[in-house]
């Protein structure tokens, strides 16, 4: 039962010390505070290229329509008086377990049959959340002499094509369909245009949320045959896993007074859409 014993002791120091850290947000070697702090200018910047894509081209493409429209209509000319909240929620979580089996059969009679079996599990979990949050108006982000009508490509994206870390870094947030949706339905008269000024009750507000979550686990199983028992013969010993969530929530609504923030309309919907996000990466009973 000795090396039983030790054997037991041991793991348990070995998860106590691997599983009660704090992860970084970046994966090792490129975990330091300069790497952390890299990776979040790299993912706002990426952001706010896409955003500033998405409106250039929804703007320039109406406008390019409009000319051959009967009634020289614009019908995304709205975005004018509108802005931009985006919400970033950048999650790591990590966690180690173990799970150790045990059966010891003394030495006995031919006639007499005896064996004691038995396990130990435990496991740690550490979670590391960082959120931000960032606005710009459209007027802001309306760039036509950075992005060619008609071409996908993003000037302004990080130059070396590396993701420095974060799962959305240089990816396409699919915000031009999310803009072309509200206007669309202007176009087929489905609904009325925005007003630049906001109108109380006016539910003129666009959210999209995004999520990528990346996974990694590894286990170790090992085992020990005795003369008098044997050890962890049929399950995992030590276990340990990674997990990264990388979540957008994106909020396009009219602007607020002073152009500083969306109005309080919109800026509900933004917080409602980050609760709804919460509750679907965490829901209950899990």
């Amino acid at each position: 039962m000795k090396p039983l014993r030790l054997l037991v002791v041991s793991f348990c120091v070995l998860v106590t010390g691997c599983g009660t850290y704090i992860p970084s947000q970046r994966d090792w070697p490129n975990d330091g505070t300069g790497d952390v702090a890299n990776m979040n200018s790299v993912l706002v910047r990426s952001i706010v290229c896409e955003l500033s894509y998405a409106v250039t081209t929804v703007i320039e493409t109406d406008v390019e329509q409009s000319k051959l429209r009967p009634n020289r209509r614009k019908y995304a000319d709205f975005l004018y008086g509108w802005g931009v909240e985006v919400a970033a929620d950048l999650t790591v979580t990590a966690n180690t377990a173990l799970a150790s089996s045990g059966l010891w059969a003394p030495v006995s009679p031919a006639s007499a049959i005896f064996t004691l079996g038995g396990g130990i599990g435990g496991g740690f979990t550490a979670t590391n959340e960082n959120k931000f949050n960032i606005f710009y108006t459209v007027a802001d982000l309306y760039k036509p002499a950075a992005f060619r009508l008609g071409s996908t490509e993003r000037p302004c994206r990080y130059p070396e094509g590396g993701k420095e870390g974060s799962l959305l870094v240089d990816i396409d947030l699919r915000v031009v369909e999310l803009l072309w949706s509200r206007s669309q339905i202007v176009q087929l008269r489905l609904a009325d245009a925005p007003g630049t000024v906001p109108v109380a009750g006016d539910k003129n507000v666009l959210t999209q949320t995004v999520s990528i979550k990346e996974s990694v686990a590894g286990d170790i199983t090992p085992a020990w045959k005795f003369t008098t028992g044997s050890v962890n013969q049929s399950s995992k010993l030590f276990g340990a896993g990674r997990d990264r969530t990388h979540q957008l929530v994106i909020t396009f609504g009219p602007l607020g007074p002073g152009h500083k923030s969306l109005n309080p309309l919109a800026e509900q919907f933004h917080l409602n859409e980050q609760l709804k996000a919460g509750l679907r990466g965490n829901p209950i009973g899990q």
